[in-house]
């Protein structure tokens, strides 16, 4: 499962997430431990209002262990801020039941007036490099 961290601090360094999800992806007795794949430290500027929003997004391969970080963390305090927690879904245009080929019927008509996404967003690059937690987080447990 993949998860996002919503405005994370702007020193954030990917370690920092590590040892912050790290206690509750150990797990207790019957529970599932969870491995941190790869965190991923993203930007994105809004050019109409000029705010700039960091994220992290943070693979983990097991789903209840995921589950577990998104109920214990979610509106909790990371780095002196509060941050939100969620599942990260990929979404496509050409997923969306509203585009098609074909005229839509009733039950396929958009009840939506207007788009819900920020206008005038940019996704840029952070400057850190790609962590991969297979050698270096199980030295660390």
């Amino acid at each position: 499962m993949i998860i996002i961290l919503k405005r994370i601090p702007k020193h954030t360094r990917k370690k920092d997430i590590v040892d912050y999800l790290a206690p509750i992806l150990k797990g207790k007795i019957f529970q599932n431990p969870g491995i941190i794949e790869r965190v991923q430290i993203g930007v994105s500027k809004n050019y109409q209002t000029k705010r700039i929003d960091f994220y992290g997004i943070v693979y983990i391969d097991s789903d209840e262990a995921a589950n577990r970080v998104i109920k214990k963390f979610n509106r909790k305090i990371f780095l002196g801020k509060n941050i939100a927690i969620s599942e990260y879904h990929n979404r496509f245009w050409d997923n969306d039941p509203r585009i098609s080929l074909f005229e839509p019927g009733d039950e396929l008509k958009s009840q939506r007036k207007f788009d819900r996404r920020r206008s005038r967003l940019k996704e840029t690059k952070a400057p850190s490099v790609d962590f991969s937690s297979h050698e270096s987080f199980h030295r660390k447990l």
